[in-house]
């Protein structure tokens, strides 16, 4: 059986070029892009009931929140403004008291920590919308459209 993955020191990196990888700060909250597969009626005259096969699976989308930072997410936002599709990673923690080391890009692709649980996708940024409400901090949702799967990556051992 495996470990509950505590969401304390879960980082999000970005790969914002060919070998240059960022670290979303301030994360509140992550998700990943879900795989709903599409229906293929295959039904015909013979059947009493509507029959279905499973088709292409369709990426979604998913949100993640910020405390907002004007200089920390500027990298965000012009991914935002430039549609780029970009590699994301997200990473378990390496510990109780320590997120995983920033890793690196190569070509584009973020190169996931061989020691930890991570989830890794494709896509690009689909909105950046910041809000402020009375006596709170400013904060973000940023919304990333998925395209193609997501993957898990599983340390050797298995955790």
């Amino acid at each position: 059986m495996g470990h509950v993955i505590k969401s304390k020191h879960t980082q999000l990196f970005i790969a914002i070029g060919e070998d240059e990888v960022i670290k979303v700060t301030r994360l509140r909250s992550v998700g990943f892009p879900d795989g709903q597969a599409s229906e293929i009626d295959i039904s015909d005259f013979d059947d009493d009931w509507d029959q279905f096969v499973a088709g292409r699976k369709a990426t979604g989308s998913t949100t993640i929140e910020v405390i907002y930072d004007s200089t920390a997410h500027e990298a965000i936002e012009t991914l935002h403004a430039t549609g780029a599709v970009v590699d994301f990673l997200v990473t378990a923690p390496k510990s109780e008291t320590a997120g995983a080391d920033k890793p690196v890009a190569v070509e584009g692709v973020i190169k996931p920590p061989d020691d930890i649980v991570s989830k890794q996708f494709k896509g690009f940024i689909q909105n950046f919308a910041a809000q402020v409400a009375d006596n709170d901090v400013w904060k973000a949702t940023i919304t990333i459209r998925g395209t193609g799967p997501v993957k898990t990556n599983r340390p050797a051992g298995g955790n």
